[in-house]
């Protein structure tokens, strides 16, 4: 394993990560309270214990942004001037500036319809980004709850608890946070969106809990 721990937290559910081109990995940990087996968990106590974290090429692993609702996706722009993550739980991609004037700054890079999930960059830079599912008005309203309400919620049955909708949805992004793709479907096998990957004209889409992979041209 390259990282178990930083600062004396464990990784609890690493997720997504994007390699730049001195060979520095950047990645997120989605929560330190939670598993992968239990992530609607973090969604719905709405906990805001995601990093954000780079490992060096000398080995050097640390901490650049805590605090985030679910950290997801991650993704270089071509020229790695800034850096996207996702915070699922709070339906919006973050920028991280790496260089120029701005760099350590961050910013909401568009606010999304639902769930950010993994997050690629194309060959020509577009930004894909799945969508796990579109918005919940349960978690919504949870989200605004003392606390005590939200792990209500989550001590609940399984089956009246909040679940993603029965559709697909992934979106291409340029750099100005422009929306260039918007491919979806609803109702189908496939459904439940959770990374999406450009090679050779089409893309590869992959799902949380569909026995499948969609490939759509482009």
């Amino acid at each position: 394993d390259l990282v178990t721990e930083v600062d004396g937290v464990g990784m609890v559910f690493t997720n997504n990560a994007a390699v730049a081109a001195d060979g520095t990995i950047w990645f997120t940990d989605s929560s330190t309270r939670f598993s992968i087996h239990h992530y609607e968990a973090d969604l719905l106590e709405h906990s805001g214990t995601g990093r954000l974290l780079r490992r060096d090429p000398d080995g050097t692993v640390e901490v650049v942004v805590d605090g985030l609702f679910f950290a997801n996706g991650v993704a270089l722009s071509p020229d790695e001037s800034f850096l996207l993550v996702a915070e699922t739980g709070m339906y919006h991609l973050t920028r991280l500036w790496l260089t120029g004037d701005r760099a350590g700054q961050r910013e909401v890079f568009i606010e999304l319809p639902g769930f950010p999930d993994n997050l690629s960059t194309g060959p020509t830079g577009t930004f894909w980004c799945a969508l796990a599912s579109d918005r919940n008005k349960i978690i919504d309203t949870l989200a605004f709850k003392p606390p005590v309400l939200r792990k209500m919620a989550w001590a609940a049955p399984e089956a009246i608890q909040p679940a993603p909708a029965a559709m697909a949805l992934v979106v291409g992004l340029d750099a100005d946070a422009n929306v260039t793709h918007n491919l979806q479907t609803h109702g189908g096998d496939f459904v439940v969106a959770t990374g999406a990957r450009e090679h050779d004209g089409h893309l590869y889409v992959g799902s949380l809990v569909s026995d499948a992979i969609l490939r759509a041209t482009l």
